[in-house]
């Protein structure tokens, strides 16, 4: 009685705790490259930046595993398959370089658009405001309403029209 409930205990804690000791992996892992046409704010670009800086750095460390691997293999099978692989690591992490490069202009570009959208003063936004809402307004209502709305919108300072 004491032995089994015992290995349940055990085997319930392991199953429990081995979900902590997993690595997180970036949302993009499995799937290739992170797709950077659905970079959509600055933010988002600031942390796929931080995943292809992990995975570049893995691809650092395991491109170094292979290369000591390689020196060290006596076998020519296993020289040749080390070899393969780390062309395959190296292919990889050119293709990292470029999507950095991307990521980096795509950046620039959100970064220039923030700006833009902060230099308009409040003065701008609220003349676009008001333009959108005369031309809502322009078919709505009788004659008579859109008379009276008319003479109403007239500009004090343009009282000789």
């Amino acid at each position: 009685m004491n032995k089994t409930v015992l290995v349940v205990a055990v085997s319930s804690a392991l199953l429990s705790w081995s979900n902590y000791s997993i690595a997180a992996k970036p949302e993009w892992a499995g799937k290739g490259k992170p797709n950077l046409e659905e970079v959509k704010t600055f933010a988002e670009a600031k942390k796929v930046e931080g995943e292809i800086n992990d995975r570049e750095k893995q691809l650092d460390s395991m491109i170094e595993e292979k290369k000591k691997k390689a020196k060290k293999s006596k076998n020519k099978k296993d020289k040749q398959k080390l070899d393969k692989e780390l062309d395959d690591l190296e292919d990889e992490k050119e293709a990292l370089e470029e999507s950095k490069e991307k990521l980096k202009d795509k950046k620039e570009k959100l970064k220039d658009d923030m700006d833009n959208d902060e230099e308009k003063s409040g003065l701008e936004k609220q003349k676009e405001k008001k333009a959108e809402q005369e031309r809502k307004e322009e078919g709505k209502g009788s004659e008579k309403g859109q008379q009276q709305r008319e003479e109403n919108s007239k500009k004090w300072w343009n009282f000789w029209e």
